[in-house]
């Protein structure tokens, strides 16, 4: 059952279960800290899913959220990449080009547990939004409306 989602530019939304989520955002994760300026975008992502230092008795996990007992928040597994400023929007999807180079690069085979297929569902999601494809003929949810959250870093 689908229990995440990420939103595009244009409003479509990429939707499935919650270890995708996870999988996609770590591979982001990863590569930001190797881009200028992406250290305090991944610092940012890295509360967005489970921290890998949490016991599983130190986090209440439902699928589409947890609580994180480290910040004290419940965090949703749902990212509008439009809440992210201009930069980070820059930053996060240069990370999922690079990401997706190491994740069918043969000499990296640990380098994610993410599924490829799951990748790529994503990865031609995201290509058909750039690419100006009407998003009603790929969303997996209904479409989003204008996006008026800020979130992440950067906003000051």
């Amino acid at each position: 059952m689908a229990s995440c989602f990420i939103t595009f530019k244009d409003g479509a939304t990429f939707s499935r279960r919650w270890t995708v989520y996870d999988g996609i955002i770590q591979i982001v994760i990863k590569e930001l800290y190797l881009l200028e300026n992406g250290k305090p975008l991944a610092g940012w992502l890295t509360l967005q899913i489970p921290l890998e230092e949490e016991d599983d008795d130190q986090r209440a996990e439902s699928g589409y959220g947890f609580y994180q007992e480290t910040t004290g928040k419940w965090i949703n597994r749902s990212l509008d990449t439009r809440s992210l400023t201009e930069e980070n929007q820059k930053l996060f999807w240069k990370a999922i080009e690079n990401g997706r180079k190491n994740l069918h690069n043969p000499e990296l085979e640990n380098y994610s547990d993410l599924s490829i297929e799951y990748f790529e569902c994503f990865y031609e999601m995201y290509q058909f939004s750039i690419q100006g494809v009407p998003p009603e003929e790929y969303s997996h949810t209904t479409i989003s409306g204008p996006c008026s959250q800020k979130n992440g870093p950067g906003w000051e």
